[in-house]
């Protein structure tokens, strides 16, 4: 059995989008994408993020909370036979927090996106995979500079572009998010520091997979001493 409700994780840079977009075509799924292109404060931020970090992290939480809605429900009416999310709303908060402790975003907007964050989680069932595309920033920061994004040419970056510090940050706080979520819904890491087929890619996220599920199984059945 396949998982159905599949999020691909990763830090700006990594090549997420790209792994979607194949996985979702590999596996009939549909893919739902990252809104990167229409998203009218991205540039904006990265100009001048003490002014633009709020209102992008709330613009980019309902966005998400909206996507991750609209997977949800046509899973659930049979609508899609599985799907491929690129980035969750999950992830968004580890963006937010950075953020906040870089002083972009103010205190108590941080506790305001953070409640308003909440307040969705009712109504946001886990999905069934996270699949976490890793790799150093100094390999996703060349990866940038190579797409050449116009709109992450203006963040005040040491050779233009995103800093690696920023990078950097974010590795750091994905890897405690993975910490807090492994408890409670299945992630699976893939070395991505150099690109593979996204069918080298899927058959090691879905033998780890496949092993971690056996071995809950192991745990639950009772009378099992192993």
């Amino acid at each position: 059995m396949k998982p159905k409700f599949i999020v691909v994780s990763g830090i700006i840079g990594v090549g997420k989008s790209t792994f979607t977009e194949r996985l979702a075509q590999l596996l009939g799924y549909r893919a739902i994408f990252e809104p990167v292109e229409d998203n009218p404060y991205l540039g904006k931020f990265y100009e001048d993020p003490k002014t633009w970090a709020y209102p992008m992290q709330e613009h980019l939480k309902h966005r998400r909370f909206a996507a991750y809605q609209f997977a949800f429900w046509g899973l659930r009416c049979g609508e899609f036979p599985g799907v491929i999310m690129d980035r969750s709303i999950h992830e968004d908060t580890v963006f937010a927090q950075i953020n906040n402790e870089e002083g972009n975003i103010h205190d108590l907007d941080w506790n305001t996106y953070l409640s308003g964050f909440q307040d969705f989680q009712a109504f946001m069932p886990e999905p069934d995979l996270y699949v976490f595309l890793d790799a150093p920033p100094e390999v996703c920061k060349k990866r940038i500079a190579a797409r050449d994004r116009p709109e992450e040419a203006g963040m005040d970056g040491e050779d233009g572009g995103i800093p690696l510090s920023y990078l950097q940050r974010l590795h750091k706080g994905y890897q405690e998010w993975l910490m807090a979520i492994a408890p409670r819904v299945q992630v699976v890491r893939l070395d991505w520091s150099t690109f593979k087929t996204v069918e080298d890619g899927w058959a090691e996220a879905r033998a780890q997979w496949e092993e971690r599920g056996r071995f809950t199984r192991r745990l639950v059945v009772p009378g099992n001493k192993e």
